[in-house]
């Protein structure tokens, strides 16, 4: 019964180990202005907030979209980088959402 007891405990921790590792680093959020939107190739370019001089440019093939978003819209994306490019995993639409609550 013990051998049975510690078979289960070294499968757990091995489960463990492996559902850990394959997590990988969470994803990074940005948000800020809308700048451009195009819905037909799935980008979106953002003026971050924290840094307004800058625009990101991300790929939003496979986010997930709850309102689309409209140029001067604030949003927050959920991405990581991919390939030297900035794919959204998710996209939050803060000024629809604004919108809904009144």
């Amino acid at each position: 019964m013990n051998v049975v007891r510690v078979a289960v405990v070294l499968t757990l921790c091995a489960s463990i180990a492996l559902l850990t590792s394959a997590c990988g680093d969470p994803p990074k959020v940005v948000q800020g202005i809308v700048v451009k939107y195009d819905s037909a190739s799935k980008t979106l370019v953002l003026k971050d907030e924290k840094q307004p001089d800058q625009e990101l440019a991300f790929s939003l093939a496979g986010a997930e979209i709850g309102a689309d978003p409209a140029e001067q819209d604030e949003v927050r994306l959920a991405y990581r980088e991919q390939g030297g490019s900035l794919v959204a995993i998710r996209v939050m639409n803060l000024t629809r959402q604004k919108e809904l609550g009144k």
